[in-house]
């Protein structure tokens, strides 16, 4: 059996990986998290590590020699007000994490064949009237960007030994939880809120989607350095708004500005409004299709329980 490193992996995106990748069959995954998964599976196993802290260079990790793969994820939510304290947790657990890491895929008997790295779109900056593909650059950014951009690096260094490397610039992720439970717990009384004007574009993908993209990137030998997840259609603030308003029956909806955003979130408020059409042009170099393309679908299966 392959081994798969997923770190990270008792999260959201990582749960949903695994039991893909146990579905595929043909895998043996270890889990290096802070946090054990909720549930004990058949040829998973959890390693205890908080990446923020380095690999003891003298000390031997049975667990995780041999892999075949990487797949990155941990990393503090960005969710919340943006205290000094919070966005130096979001920058040591990313570029830290990432640079410790890597330092351990460095030495002969822990390196993969690829490594799969969580990113985000976040790295473009605030664009609006821009399509952004891979090779766009940064500009009008705030303080995620420059977190996505050194973490990106800090990844990227695998390269240097051999690591077939990538970096998913991941989009808001549409699944059971995440940003959908979070906005869609707002709605309530038939008055649903619309983040910004509203024309705001949100960039977006299907967990669905991102689990297989992730798992195509692990296995496959040159997947590009960076690629975009994201469900390459052109959706709106006011149009993911909608789309739960249809689930939820909302008949009124206000628009929350980023003043408003910003009594709670503090500087967060402009980075959840930053306009980016973001789209991929980089799927076809690995055959990569999204299938899961059409928002009110999406959220639908998600909130009316399929």
């Amino acid at each position: 059996m392959k081994k798969i490193i997923i770190t990270g992996g008792s999260g959201f995106l990582g749960t949903q990986i695994i039991n893909r990748l146990l579905e595929i069959g043909g895998y043996e995954i270890v889990i290096m998290d802070l946090f054990p998964p909720r549930e004990e599976k058949q040829n998973v196993t959890f390693f205890k590590k908080n990446l923020v802290e380095k690999f003891d260079p003298n000390t031997e990790y049975p667990e995780l020699e041999n892999p075949y793969a990487v797949i990155h994820l941990a990393g503090q939510s960005i969710y919340g007000r943006f205290t000094e304290s919070h966005k130096q947790a979001i920058w040591d657990s990313r570029v830290n994490g990432s640079r410790n890491l890597v330092e351990l895929l460095s030495r002969d008997n822990y390196k993969p064949e690829s490594l799969a790295a969580a990113s985000a779109v976040g790295f473009y900056g605030n664009q609006p009237g821009q399509v952004l593909i891979e090779s766009s650059e940064r500009k009008n950014y705030y303080f995620l960007s420059d977190v996505v951009e050194a973490w990106e690096e800090e990844n990227l260094v695998a390269q240097e030994y051999g690591i077939n490397a990538t970096c998913i610039r991941n989009g808001h992720i549409i699944g059971a939880g995440g940003i959908l439970a979070e906005v869609a717990s707002t709605f309530k009384f038939s008055i649903g809120g619309i983040l910004g004007t509203g024309n705001e574009h949100f960039p977006w993908i299907d967990i669905r989607d991102l689990v297989d993209l992730y798992v195509t990137c692990a296995t496959t030998k040159q997947s590009p350095s960076i690629i975009n997840g994201v469900s390459n259609t052109n959706e709106t603030q006011s149009n993911f708004s909608r789309a739960i308003g249809k689930v939820k029956n909302t008949k009124f909806y206000m628009n929350i500005k980023e003043w408003i955003l910003g009594l709670k979130f503090g500087e967060f408020a402009r980075e959840m409004l930053v306009d980016q059409n973001v789209q991929s042009e980089e799927y076809e170099k690995i055959s990569f299709v999204p299938k899961h393309t059409n928002m009110n679908d999406a959220v639908k299966w998600y909130l009316a329980g399929k």
